[in-house]
């Protein structure tokens, strides 16, 4: 059975490629405040205003932030959706068993951030929150793959 919905395997190569700059410069923005000067919006006006509420309203913004998230997001995407050099029915199973488990980590995670954190401690880890089910998707179905791999050479070797 083909899998519609995954990526050719080319695109793991060009995921990882952009993740890895990605990880370092969202590690800059959030832990030392860091940004490209030429990403820095100065808004001219005064925003749009509809019934009282005022929207668009940013005298500055700098975009490195946004820039590092959806790179990093995207970059998660293609390694976690792209299909294995050799993808078969064992492959798949382990590929839905592991984010199968990703969700179930993960939302164990925030059950525990919203029963043991407050205020800005939570805002952090549902900050992290964004990427999390993708990077444990990947370390989960890149583990199981390495186990599934040893196996089966153990099983050869008999």
């Amino acid at each position: 059975m083909k899998p519609k919905l995954l990526l050719a395997h080319k695109y793991k190569k060009l995921g990882y490629i952009i993740t890895l700059p990605a990880l370092v410069l969202m590690v800059l923005v959030l832990y030392f405040d860091f940004n490209f000067p030429f990403l820095t919006y100065v808004a001219k006006g005064n925003g749009i205003n509809m019934e009282g509420l005022l929207f668009f309203k940013m005298p500055t913004h700098n975009f490195t932030g946004d820039v590092a998230s959806v790179s990093l997001i995207s970059g998660l995407l293609l390694v976690a959706f792209s299909q294995e050099k050799y993808e078969d029915e064992r492959i798949a199973k382990m590929r839905l068993e592991s984010l199968m488990w990703s969700v179930l980590m993960n939302s164990l995670l925030i059950i525990v951030s919203i029963i043991l954190l407050y205020g800005g401690y939570f805002l952090s880890i549902m900050m992290y929150n964004i990427c999390s089910p993708l990077i444990i998707f990947i370390i989960r179905f890149n583990m199981v793959m390495y186990l599934d791999r040893k196996k089966m050479q153990k099983e050869k070797a008999l």
